[in-house]
Order: structure tokens, then C-alpha cells, then sequence
């Protein structure tokens, strides 16, 4: 089952926060870097580095950052509903080459005031989101594994049933773990209290 569309949007820009970082810094004018940042003269001043293209460096960067802050927030605010038996358990390789294209682009010379670029690069992160949520690999995010998060293919049986499913958790799952969880857009999200 795929996550939703929102959520995953979510998971996806937040997952790009350090990427649009660099594009800010890549973005500081050259007489910036040079310049001092703070002055001790007869009064003090400090002054922030010029952006070349601050709307688009800062827009990216407010975008990732307000996707990642959301997506913590949700993460914290699931509880458990239900609870589950692990039959067995296989963790989900973490497949972190479509995350690294991006990066490896904007080293490339990547202009955010060239518009050609710049919309190429959107159209290029857009593709990616594009994949990576209709292969049903949005859960494979590198952000998540730094978050502590761990993908899991478990077969369970929960309410008396048998299922094969996705689960995020943030402890090691093993066969005969009984386990809370909360099913989110069909994602089992395992709490550590139920271990």
C-alpha cells in the first residue's frame, strides 16, 4: 500500500532540507564571504551575507524546512492503537542513490539565477518525487534512517489476522516481538513500548 500524497510530499521536501542549505550557501555573494561579519569598531554590527538570489535560495530553504519540521511533529504525535505479533521480520535496504542525484546537480554548477537551470533543477526534483512515491519507494529516504528510523517488512497478525506490511520503527524488529503500532496511510508505525 502507498502512502498518501500529502504526507509523502512531506517526507520528500523535508528529506532535502541539507540540500537546500547548500544552495543558500552556494548562493552568498562572493564580496560577502570576504566581508567581515561582525564589526568591532567605536560600535558594534554585525550584518548577514548578501544572497544572489534570495528569493529563490530562502523560498527552497523555508519550503524544506517547514516540510521537516511538520513531518517531526507528526511523527511525535502518533500513538498506538493497536497491537501486533511479528511472525517474522526482514529489514528494507535503504536504496540512497535518488537522493544523492540531487546533490551531486547542485555541485554541478547548478545557477539559481539562471532561469533555465533553476527550472530544470524543480523540474528534476519534481520527476524524482514523482518516482520515488509511484514505486513505492518514498519510505526508502535517508532522512528517515537519520531520524533513527528503520524501514521493516514484517508478516504479523493483528484483530486475528494474517498480513505482510510495511513498518517504520525506531528499535530493531525480530520474530516474536509483540509489538503497539498505529497504521498510517498504510504504514505501521511501531512504538517502543509495546516491546
Amino acid at each position: 500500500m502507498q502512502m498518501r500524497l500529502i504526507p509523502a510530499l512531506i517526507l520528500f521536501l523535508g528529506s532535502y532540507f541539507p540540500l537546500s542549505l547548500i544552495l543558500l550557501i552556494q548562493d552568498i555573494k562572493e564580496s560577502s564571504w570576504k566581508a567581515p561579519l561582525c564589526r568591532l569598531a567605536s560600535e558594534y554590527s554585525c550584518f548577514l551575507p548578501e544572497i544572489t538570489n534570495p528569493w529563490r535560495a530562502v523560498g527552497l530553504l523555508v519550503i524544506c524546512a517547514a516540510s521537516l519540521i511538520t513531518f517531526m511533529m507528526m511523527m511525535r504525535r502518533l500513538e498506538a492503537h493497536s497491537s501486533l505479533d511479528v511472525v517474522d521480520s526482514k529489514s528494507v535496504p535503504n536504496d540512497l542513490i535518488n537522493y544523492v542525484f540531487p546533490y551531486v546537480v547542485s555541485f554541478m554548477g547548478l545557477d539559481l539565477g539562471i532561469d533555465g537551470k533553476f527550472y530544470g533543477f524543480m523540474l528534476f526534483i519534481i520527476l524524482m518525487f514523482i518516482i520515488t512515491y509511484r514505486s513505492g519507494q518514498i519510505l526508502m529516504n535517508p532522512f528517515l534512517l537519520v531520524s533513527g528510523w528503520q524501514l521493516y517488512e514484517l508478516n504479523i497478525v493483528t484483530e486475528g489476522h494474517k498480513r505482510c506490511v510495511k513498518a517504520l520503527s525506531k528499535v530493531q524488529v525480530k520474530a516474536g516481538d509483540h509489538l503497539e503500532s498505529c497504521l498510517v496511510h498504510g504504514i505501521y508505525v511501531l512504538h517502543q513500548g509495546g516491546k
